[in-house]
Formats: structure tokens, sequence, C-alpha cells
């Protein structure tokens, strides 16, 4: 019969396996088998589960069950240190804030998991409160409810409402500042500059059918971003959700094969003509243009280039 592993032994590999269990992402489930390959003198189950039994002992695992096996995650440092100075009815509430995340979590679903005494759940809380491990968060889908989550950590979206919700409420001055500064921004990339004392000063004119130098998603974003509009951090997902506005409202439209956004002519006193918009409006040969003469729109190269651009 093998001699049997010391304990002294165990508490060594259970600190090497420990170690390499922190350099996963802090999200990543460990199943039984993994940490039994991570355990000196692989192929021994008995040691192996005595290694993981001595890592939940020390608080330095955390059991979670996933398609109705155990799985394990490595409880980071910092959260041990705050875990060994709480009561077990606190640490039980911890570990339901801890489990949801950025989702938080509502107490009411925190008082049914924890099938705890109302009066206590809130003494807890508020201790963990008080010792910045939890806060309050307000969420924009569910007003009245208060929902808890770990005080280092961001609300999502689906909670916070992103960045166009300031306390709660959608913030339209905001938004509509944004939406001005963009399409000032498009506009003045739209149009080409008439030079002073030429035939087309005082006009708008256009760029030729072929012109691919109007600005991208991407162009627009970099601008808003270094332009110092706001403080608020905002993705380029939150830039395209400005963009379909400004297009739903008929003030800017996909050109380029959809890639890139130019401004929709609006001049003042008169409706915007369509017609001058397109190849035809400006064609140099325009009276000469008849179906079975030497220019006609169904052969017409740069009606189908413009039309390729626009759509």
């Amino acid at each position: 019969m093998a001699a049997a592993v010391p304990h002294s032994t165990i508490q060594d590999f259970a600190e090497r396996v420990y170690e390499q269990c922190l350099q996963a992402p802090s999200d990543y489930l460990f199943s039984v088998d993994e940490l039994q390959e991570l355990t000196p003198g692989k192929g021994n189950v008995e040691v192996a589960s005595r290694v993981i039994n001595e890592l939940l002992l020390r608080r330095q695992l955390q059991t979670l069950t996933q398609g109705g096996a155990s799985v394990f995650r490595a409880v980071p440092k910092d959260v041990i240190e705050k875990v060994k100075n709480m009561s077990s009815d606190e640490e039980m509430l911890y570990t339901y804030i801890q489990d949801a995340a950025r989702e938080g979590i509502w107490s009411k679903t925190l008082k049914t998991k924890s099938n705890m005494h109302a009066t206590t759940m809130t003494k807890c809380l508020k201790t963990l409160e008080q010792k910045r491990y939890v806060k309050v968060v307000q969420s924009v889908k569910y007003p009245t409810r208060k929902i808890y989550m770990l005080y280092e950590l961001t609300p999502s979206i689906e909670v916070s409402g992103g960045p166009w919700f300031t306390d709660s409420e959608l913030d339209h001055e905001f938004i509509n500042e944004l939406l001005t500064a963009m399409s000032k921004f498009i506009t003045s990339k739209s149009f080409p500059r008439a030079t002073a004392g030429s035939k087309d000063s005082g006009t708008t004119v256009s760029f030729a059918n072929d012109h691919t130098g109007y600005p991208t998603l991407n162009q627009i974003y970099l601008w808003v971003k270094n332009s110092n509009l706001t403080e608020v951090d905002l993705a380029e997902a939150d830039i395209k959700s400005l963009l379909d506005v400004l297009v739903y409202d008929g003030k800017v439209e996909r050109v380029v094969g959809g890639t890139a956004y130019r401004a929709v002519r609006k001049s003042e006193g008169m409706s915007i003509n369509g017609f001058t918009e397109s190849p035809c409006g400006r064609c140099p040969v325009f009276n000469l243009c008849k179906e079975g003469g030497p220019v006609s729109a169904s052969n017409c190269k740069y009606f189908e280039d413009w039309l390729d651009a626009v759509f």
C-alpha cells in the first residue's frame, strides 16, 4: 500500500494549483479533470481530491454548478481578504452579489436565495455597503427595484441605460448637442467649398459621383472622440446609433455602398430637388440624351456609377 501523502505536501500542492488557476481569466470555470491535471503527480485522484478540498477550505476556490456537474472558479486574493473578515451571513450575500456580476441582483431575489430574515439581511447589506464591498445601483429598466452589485463594478448597459442616461433619466440635451455637432461635421465634408468669385460662389455644389471622401463611421467616431465634445466614454456603436437617428430624421444619408455618410442638401427658400443630386441634373450633354441618340439613360455609365454609390 502506498504511503499517505503528508498534509504539508497537500498544502504545498494546493498553493501551486491555486497560483496556476489565477493565471486564467477571472470568470474561467475549472472542471475536476482540469484541476487534477494541474495537481502535481497527475493521475492520483485521491491526492487531487485532497488538494481541491484544501483549496475550498482556504476559500481559494468557489464551487458552482454547470450542466449538472460541479465546476470551480478561482477566488482572487483581494476577495479572500475581504471574505475572511465577514460573518457567514455577510459572506453568503456577498457571494450571491458577486455571481450577479455587472447585471446586479434585486434585493427580493437576494432574499429568496439566501432565505435570510429581512432584518438580518438588511443589517448585513448595510455593513457591506459601509465597507464599500457592495453598492446599490438604479436600473433603467426597473427603476423601483433595489439592485445590488459589487462596489468596484460598472453596471451593464441593460442596467444603466448606457451613455445616454444621467441618473437613470434620458439626457435629451446631451443627445441633441451631439446630433447637432455630428450633423455639422458631416455637412462640412459633404460639399466642396466654392472659391470666392467663382461661378459657384454662394451656391451649394456637389462632389463628382465617384467621390469617396465622405466620412465613414470610424472617422466620425474618432472626430467625436478627439473633439472634446463630451467626457463620456462613447463606443463606436454609440456613434452608430446617433447616425441612425440622423438618417431617420432625413438629415444625412448613407453613401458609398452604405459605408459612409453625406449630409442631405437643404437649400433655404427652396424644396430639395433630388433631380439635381443625380448625374442627369448636372449632365453637360443632357439635351442630347434620348433613346436611340448618341447618349441615352439605358447605357449611361455615370448614372450606373451613381446608383452603385448611393445604394
